[in-house]
């Protein structure tokens, strides 16, 4: 088994808030740092991030070169998009925007999408950019040398003034069943399965470890066994899911024209729901359904709903397909969409439940800490997408405990425990509380009214993290 040098930072996950934590650490002088990431290539994966005005503003406190990379890259992604739709010879591009409508067809929330709407109302704007994209970019700010692929992390040992990180290199995929998006089979290894030929292991030691190894992190796991809080080391289900196909070809002309008079109004996408003014059901009970246009006969479409965990797991392709065309009927979505759900290509089915991590637990302690250890990002409070909030707060993370960290070492404070401790509260009392009405908001957006989304989007987009910090 094969031992590194002495990191000063060692951060487990080379995702966008990993990777923006090194950038934090490094553009303040802090060269001593390595990132592992268990993944055998930085491919093309992910779906599209939404990067807020909030997110722009955390990237911005981190390094103004990474804020304007991505910032650009967000705007000619977007502005690709817009002519693929629009067409190249438009003169005035169209104001875009994305409609939350009622079953009639009646509009209960427009949500601009335009760069400068934003910056208008929130001092930044927003941008669009692929998952892979926003990593490669991010990734590309540090030096080639400090980022190490194929080094899963599977175990950590505390030390008096170090953290003892065990890693394993090899040739399997480890399936992460709380992931958003990931459809694809893999072959887990066993737990204690000897190592095989073409496996290594080798430690990593560092002054202080920064988890931002996702909602399945390894890290959390440890920590929290360690701390007595086994049942938060694992995420929780949230009591939603996702059931979709993106891409549902041969539709007949009459359900396209049907669909497009009623809702879609040519537009792309346009998100349906009860109205809970004129439903009678509760509103936590009815589903959310994203209709989207794609070719000229082809639909798609995202149903989040609330839904058993036992059910899904135990239903087969088949039988989800039917669960999410009767859940619309039962709500009294039109008939017509469930003959589009109905429709569904088995082989592109997605079939998600949401996972949390609640940032609200009570407990005396802290929760996103130990020792020399810290979560970030979805490590420390994964949540359902619903409020387009994972990446933005795991920006915001990063940048905070990237300043706090830089400080910890500028100041030469590296050997003493209290002093990492006392910052890693600070990160904790800031973020945390803030997190729990993220969580709540992205649990229960969907029954706001349009005053309700004014506050939050005020409270969230408005704030300038710079002075928070």
């Amino acid at each position: 088994m094969d031992t590194d040098n002495l990191y000063d930072v060692l951060i487990v996950g080379a995702g966008p808030v990993g990777l923006a934590t090194a950038i934090a650490l490094y553009q303040r002088g802090i060269t001593n740092i390595l990132v592992i990431d268990q993944t055998h290539g930085f491919g093309k994966v992910g779906q599209t991030v939404d990067i807020l005005p909030n997110g722009l503003k955390a990237l911005h406190c981190i390094d103004k070169q990474a804020y304007n990379q991505i910032k650009a890259i967000g705007l000619g992604f977007i502005q690709d998009r817009r002519q693929k739709s629009e067409g190249k010879d438009q003169t005035k591009p169209r104001q875009r925007f994305w409609y939350q409508k009622d079953l009639q067809g009646n509009v209960i929330r427009t949500i601009p999408l335009d760069f400068d709407y934003w910056l208008n109302h929130y001092g930044e704007g927003r941008v669009s950019i692929p998952w892979h994209s926003l990593q490669t970019n991010l990734r590309k700010q540090l030096p080639a040398n400090i980022v190490k692929p194929n080094h899963r992390c599977v175990d950590l040992t505390h030390k008096p003034t170090s953290v003892v990180v065990d890693t394993l290199s090899d040739d399997q995929t480890v399936e992460n069943p709380f992931a958003h998006w990931q459809r694809k089979a893999s072959t887990p290894l066993a737990e204690n399965e000897p190592a095989k030929q073409g496996f290594s292991h080798q430690q990593f030691t560092a002054k202080l470890v920064v988890a931002a190894d996702g909602i399945n992190s390894t890290v959390r796991d440890v920590i929290y066994q360690d701390a007595g809080l086994s049942q938060w080391s694992k995420p929780q289900y949230s009591g939603y899911a996702a059931i979709g196909c993106l891409q549902i070809d041969h539709i007949s002309d009459q359900v396209i024209q049907e669909l497009d008079h009623q809702f879609l109004k040519s537009q792309s996408v346009v998100t349906l729901r009860n109205s809970p003014v004129n439903s009678a059901r509760q509103p936590m009970d009815s589903p959310r359904l994203m209709l989207l246009r794609r070719d000229k006969n082809s639909l798609g479409y995202l149903l989040h709903l609330p839904v058993s965990l036992d059910l899904l797991n135990h239903s087969s392709p088949e039988a989800v397909v039917e669960l999410a065309a009767n859940r619309l009927k039962d709500n009294g979505f039109p008939n017509t969409l469930s003959q589009v759900v109905r429709l569904s290509n088995l082989n592109q089915l997605i079939c998600r439940p949401y996972y949390i991590h609640p940032a609200n637990i009570d407990h005396p302690q802290p929760i996103w800490s130990r020792g020399r250890v810290v979560l970030v990002g979805d490590a420390a409070h994964g949540m359902p997408p619903f409020a387009a909030q994972g990446a933005n707060q795991g920006l915001e993370d990063a940048a905070v405990i990237g300043i706090a960290i830089a400080n910890i070492i500028t100041n030469h404070h590296l050997d003493n425990q209290a002093i990492i401790s006392r910052q890693f509260r600070k990160y904790e009392q800031l973020r945390r509380p803030f997190m729990a009405k993220i969580q709540d908001a992205t649990l229960h957006n969907h029954n706001w009214s349009q005053e309700e989304w004014t506050q939050y989007s005020d409270m969230v987009y408005s704030r300038n993290l710079a002075d928070v910090i």
